[in-house]
């Protein structure tokens, strides 16, 4: 379109460069013809000059004087040669100008003659002869003078020729310049319809392929050129082949999580804010023996026995969004079996509605095998301690006996006495470890005074801290607490012993107390190797210790922390260590001061 409108409008520039050459080429044949005229009334002037000097000759002769005449022979003869290469195409000027020459060359000839010998003209005879030569070239002269006004002529009908073309090329120019404008509003007007309707078209296909790709649908052909608007609808497709393929990795991704859902084996449901079940997996329905169209729509309480708190969302829960601690509860089957389950929920957020994700385990094999532990390990327990203290026991009394025979069996009957002391520990440990774990410690907190508690504790241990060389110092305390003192003590004496077991002979173990806003602290304060951050945390779980080697060498289960630890928190306390290598280790406890305690 535009190059449409570029070549009409270089037409247009062509045709008035071509009528301008015109007018420049018309002003030049005026200036031409004009020059030609003055140069035809030269010629005429001097034609006349010529006849007057014919004249001039013959009066002086009559009058028998000596006047001087002149013939501008080289003039005219110059003049006819520029005007006959000018008028070379005028081939009735060419013919003028081919007699006017030779009738010049005749009659100035004999003017130049006379002139010359003019002084010879005083002379009767001949001035006669000169006057037969006047009247001989008097016909030349006639035809002289006849046939340069016809010159003339021929030149002034070229002069006066040239404004009328001038007017013709005028009138020429105007209207190609209307013809011009007129053609450029016509090409515009066709440009601007054709390029309205093509753009209006395009940017309707590439609405149209908007509005499909919004909807999914498939997209129309992509427009061809290389201009803007095919360049958008390029991207548009591109961007629908983009989305296509992430759609088709989003739907197989989508299949690849539901069958991992569905395989899982654990009970999954999608809660509303509502607590309603908006979709579960198969595991959920096998183990509930429902199935889906049963429970969606349904509170998740449904899948509950009775008089039990349970949570319809996390908000309700006020847990966050990650997934909290495992909560027990029992569940009820479709036929009314209950069974145990570990639930859990975590806060989601799905199409930017929250939701609430709910796992339930079937815990009825956890149960079980927990239930054979605690039948092992109480059967281990009733079954092994009181012959183990009895034959220590024994060997208590057998050891004076065994001095007395030697010495090598006296190392031995100590050495077995240690091991069952060790073996009874470790019973005790374990069987303390385990009713821990089920949850079913009893926890029987009474009014007690902690100067007594340590009282007690250190009187525990003060036989195994004189073994040690270690000095033990209670700092006065007159607080009471309503703990479980029993459990208190046992917690006391664990890190007495230990802080006894790693001090260096001849150091001190102290136990000190600080009063908090709500909270009472208890240290046991001692100065041994210490204790590498990196384990300050690790040290109370189960089986852990400082180092493999300590199990051996300083005697001990790797229990006791964890043990310190659960009757700790039963009490809704904390314990901890602060330690640097070297210098030694603070245990601390941190109770709270509850409703009923005394000072």
């Amino acid at each position: 379109m535009v190059a449409l409108l570029l070549v009409c409008q270089f037409v247009l520039i062509g045709a008035l460069a071509y009528l301008l050459s015109q007018a420049e080429a018309e002003a030049s044949r005026q200036e031409r013809a004009r020059l030609i005229s003055s140069k035809a009334n030269r010629l005429y002037l001097i034609g006349f000059d010529t006849g007057d000097n014919v004249t001039s000759v013959s009066r002086s002769i009559e009058l028998g004087t000596t006047d001087s005449v002149s013939a501008p022979m080289d003039e005219s003869l110059e003049i006819i040669t520029w005007l006959k290469e000018q008028l070379k195409d005028n081939q009735e000027a060419q013919i003028l100008l081919e007699r006017i020459e030779q009738n010049f060359k005749i009659c100035i000839p004999v003017l130049s003659a006379m002139e010359a010998q003019r002084a010879s003209l005083e002379d009767e005879a001949e001035r006669e002869k000169w006057q037969a030569k006047r009247h001989s070239i008097m016909p030349t002269f006639d035809a002289l003078i006849k046939d340069i006004p016809q010159l003339l002529a021929i030149t002034r009908k070229l002069e006066t020729e040239g404004p009328e073309r001038e007017r013709l090329i005028r009138e020429q120019t105007e209207g190609v310049l209307a013809l011009g404008l007129l053609l450029t509003f016509l090409v515009v007007l066709l440009i601007g319809y054709l390029f309205s309707s093509r753009v209006t078209a395009r940017l309707a296909a590439i609405n149209d392929n908007i509005a499909r790709l919004k909807d999914g649908r498939k997209l129309r052909p992509q427009l061809k050129g290389s201009d803007e608007i095919a360049l958008v609808d390029a991207v548009i497709h591109e961007t629908a082949s983009t989305l296509r393929e992430e759609m088709n990795q989003l739907k197989a991704s989508e299949a690849r999580v539901r069958e991992l859902i569905e395989k899982l084996p654990v009970g999954i449901a999608m809660l509303d804010h509502h607590g309603t079940i908006e979709f579960l997996n198969s595991t959920l329905e096998a183990d509930f023996n429902y199935s889906s169209h049963q429970l969606l729509g349904k509170r998740i309480s449904k899948l509950f026995a009775p008089s039990q708190d349970i949570p319809d969302s996390v908000a309700a829960d006020g847990a966050d969004s990650k997934v909290g601690h495992a909560l027990e509860f029992t569940a009820l089957r479709r036929d009314g079996e209950p069974f145990p389950v570990d639930f859990m929920m975590a806060a989601v957020e799905i199409d930017g509605e929250p939701k609430t994700l709910a796992m339930i385990i079937d815990a009825s094999e956890k149960h079980a095998i927990k239930k054979m532990r605690q039948n092992f390990v109480s059967m281990v327990h009733s079954e092994l301690e009181e012959p183990l203290t009895k034959v220590g026991a024994f060997l208590t009394k057998l050891g004076p006996v065994a001095a007395a025979v030697s010495s090598k069996a006296a190392n031995s009957t100590k050495q077995m006495q240690q091991n069952i002391e060790r073996l009874i520990v470790l019973l005790n440990d374990l069987f303390d470890l385990d009713t821990l774990d089920t949850g079913k410690i009893e926890i029987e907190p009474a009014l007690a005074s902690l100067s007594i508690i340590f009282e007690r504790s250190v009187s525990a241990v003060s036989m195994f801290a004189q073994k040690h060389q270690v000095e033990l110092q209670v700092e006065p305390c007159q607080i009471e607490l309503l703990v479980d003192a029993n459990r208190l003590v046992q917690v006391l004496v664990n890190l007495l012993s230990n802080a006894i077991k790693f001090s260096p002979p001849g150091s001190v173990v102290t136990i000190a107390t600080r009063q908090s806003p709500g909270y009472v602290e208890i240290g046991v304060i001692d100065h041994g190797r210490g204790i590498p951050q990196s384990h300050q945390e690790s040290i109370f779980e189960a089986y852990r210790q400082v180092e493999i080697a300590d199990g051996q060498a300083k005697g001990g289960t790797g229990l006791g922390l964890a043990i310190c630890k659960a009757i700790v928190e039963a009490h809704q306390g904390q314990i901890g260590v602060n330690s640097e290598l070297g210098k030694g280790s603070v245990f601390w406890l941190k109770l709270p001061r509850l409703t009923g305690e005394a000072r």
